[in-house]
């Protein structure tokens, strides 16, 4: 699933991310894993989406925003009250697919004002924003609801 949704640099950290991210949530169709999401609670109170990923016979099914969802209510499950997520600036999916669930952008320099510097760098370099790419939060009261549980389709 990992090399049917990414190339260069985003598959080899995504390979690489699936063994050391702290959990993997999964969606399936009679027992095939249809798609994943890669997550990674951070500072108190912020959580990070590392990859949404929905293998290519079952993509434009809502499983991408299904995963999205899942991944938000698991977070604020462990006590997130803020999630990021980094997405290439041109990757239109992506982009789509996290800013219609509310997410906006931000920088670095409103998380390291939020933080402090110090953890503002370490926060960002486990993100893994590279250039190229925008940072993503859906944060404070914005944060909606979604019903808790794995993800189904």
């Amino acid at each position: 699933m990992l090399q049917e949704s990414f190339t260069g640099v985003y598959l080899r950290h995504a390979v690489r991310t699936v063994g050391d991210v702290q959990t993997v949530r999964a969606a399936y169709i009679g027992g095939e894993p249809i798609g994943l999401s890669m997550l990674k609670t951070m500072e108190k109170g912020a959580g990070y989406v590392y990859y949404v990923a929905v293998a290519s016979a079952h993509r434009r099914r809502g499983v991408g925003s299904r995963l999205l969802r899942d991944a938000v209510s698991y977070l604020r499950s462990v006590g997130a009250n803020e999630v990021y997520a980094s997405v290439g600036e041109d990757n239109a999916e992506s982009n789509a697919l996290f800013r219609g669930h509310g997410f906006r952008k931000t920088s670095f320099g409103e998380v390291s004002r939020k933080y402090g510097m110090i953890r503002g760098v370490s926060m960002y370099r486990s993100m893994f924003v590279v250039p190229g790419e925008v940072l993503l939060v859906l944060d404070g009261p914005s944060i909606p609801d979604f019903p808790a549980g794995e993800p189904k389709s």
